[in-house]
């Protein structure tokens, strides 16, 4: 009976063996594709402004690419900002030298106009957007959607002046919110800070 078994056992073994498929090792070879490489540098410095009477919520940087392009990065806080470490750089907006000059032009109507007093008839709103261009679609010949990373509103009726600003790309979004007319202020203060570094 033991010798049965062992037998069995045996050719088991190497029927299941001479059953198994050989293993193959698939590679296609792409070396002969067109290859691109890029490297950067970028050094980071947080304009935080111990002097300013407003905190912001999230974070102005001034950024440097390879030594020679100046630029300005809002991002979005972990917390309190304190430190580079306390923003979300992977969330970063960037604002080129010409947009950072544009938007602090719309933050100083904003600031001129935030003491006016409107009745329930009347408004104004200004609006300022940012978006790369690969999110600029043209949907027709007339028209194209914006996707931007950076909108800001500001709005004064009736009810008093606000701005807002909504930051992000796709569904992930942060929205700030200005409700004294000094934030406005300090964040062109902060905007051109981080022009000059």
């Amino acid at each position: 009976m033991k010798k049965i078994t062992v037998v069995i056992l045996v050719l088991s073994v190497v029927l299941l063996t001479s059953c198994m498929r050989q293993v193959v090792l698939l590679y296609h070879s792409e070396a002969e594709l067109p290859y691109f490489h890029f490297s950067s540098k970028t050094t980071f410095k947080l304009m935080n402004d111990k002097e300013l009477d407003n905190y912001f919520e999230f974070g102005v940087v001034a950024a440097k690419d390879n030594d020679t392009l100046n630029y300005v990065l809002l991002v979005p806080a972990i917390g309190s900002v304190n430190e580079l470490t306390d923003v979300r750089l992977n969330n970063a907006v960037t604002l080129l030298p010409a947009q950072v000059n544009d938007f602090i032009k719309i933050l100083d109507k904003s600031v001129k106009n935030w003491d006016e007093e409107y009745d329930k008839i009347t408004g104004i709103s200004y609006e300022y957007s940012v978006a790369p261009e690969n999110l600029i679609v043209k949907e027709s010949e007339n028209v194209k959607v914006w996707y931007p990373t950076l909108k800001y509103y500001y709005q004064n009726d009736k009810k008093g002046a606000m701005g807002t600003i909504i930051m992000g790309e796709g569904f992930y979004k942060y929205v700030y919110f200005f409700n004294k007319k000094s934030k406005l202020t300090d964040l062109m203060n902060v905007l051109e800070k981080g022009l000059k570094q």
